[in-house]
């Protein structure tokens, strides 16, 4: 067991690792002045114990983390975090990937209060940004509500049934999610299989979803190679991000999960 100074220790050097040199990335307003007992607690719960735990590497960290914060709307946050993400190794495209798979998690609206957020930070970092065209706009519709299809499987084991007739409003709209959220979106090249899972199991989880869909979300990202040991580690990750309540519920559904399949 190492001891609590040890800890402090190795956060502050997470912190060095993931802040490029800006000394900013040290300072919490706020906890500063008012909590500093929290400030140590912080540096040693989560970033010297959490964000340096094995199963997950800093790019994936990095991915859980804007995800859950996306989710919540803490843009304040959100920025350090999108430039944690540069300083270990996400590409600028591949940070604004993981906000058009958002899109259809927290919706609109704060994915865009995050694309302003991000087109600043890139601004001021002086990066050089060229958005990735891989939507094709002269695909039939079928063609992309077939390729929804494909990857809803790919990603969830099997397709959502409603078990209602297809002209209700339900039906409709698993409709315009296969064919966007899972044609259009799912099938861009810039993150891979696992990177995507990790997107939605931390938006669901910060978002407090425990039904059906966490269930079938969990068996999607194991269908897709993560180990059980990964899928639990982003809930641990975010247990300091969405709370812990949310991230033990989740733990729970994780290992209900892996008992069904058999999995130890």
């Amino acid at each position: 067991m190492t001891s609590l100074n040890e800890r402090l220790q190795a956060g502050r050097e997470m912190r060095r690792t993931m802040s490029g040199g800006d000394s900013s990335h040290f300072a919490l307003p706020g906890v500063d002045q008012l909590a500093p007992d929290l400030k140590r607690i912080i540096d040693e719960a989560l970033f010297g114990t959490i964000w340096t735990r094995p199963g997950l590497d800093l790019k994936q960290r990095c991915i859980a983390t804007i995800s859950a914060l996306m989710s919540q709307g803490e843009l304040n946050l959100l920025r350090r975090h999108i430039v944690r993400g540069l300083n270990v190794g996400l590409t600028p495209n591949q940070v604004v990937e993981i906000f058009l798979q958002c899109t259809f998690y927290i919706g609109v609206p704060a994915v865009e209060s995050g694309l302003r957020l991000t087109k600043d930070i890139f601004e001021e970092l002086g990066i050089e940004y060229e958005p990735a065209l891989e939507y094709d706009p002269n695909r039939h519709v079928d063609e992309l509500f077939a390729l929804g299809q494909e990857m809803h499987r790919r990603h969830m084991g099997s397709l959502t049934e409603t078990g209602m007739d297809s002209d209700s409003p339900e039906v409709q709209l698993e409709r315009i999610i296969d064919e966007y959220n899972w044609g259009a979106i799912y099938s861009r090249s810039l993150l891979n299989d696992k990177e995507r899972a990790i997107i939605s199991l931390a938006a669901l989880t910060t978002m407090g979803v425990y039904d059906a869909q966490m269930r079938r979300r969990i068996r999607g990202a194991v269908g897709v190679g993560m180990a059980p040991n990964e899928i639990m580690e982003i809930f641990i990750h975010l247990s300091m991000y969405g709370g812990y309540v949310n991230a033990r519920t989740a733990m729970r559904i994780a290992r209900s999960v892996f008992n069904e399949l058999g999995i130890s």
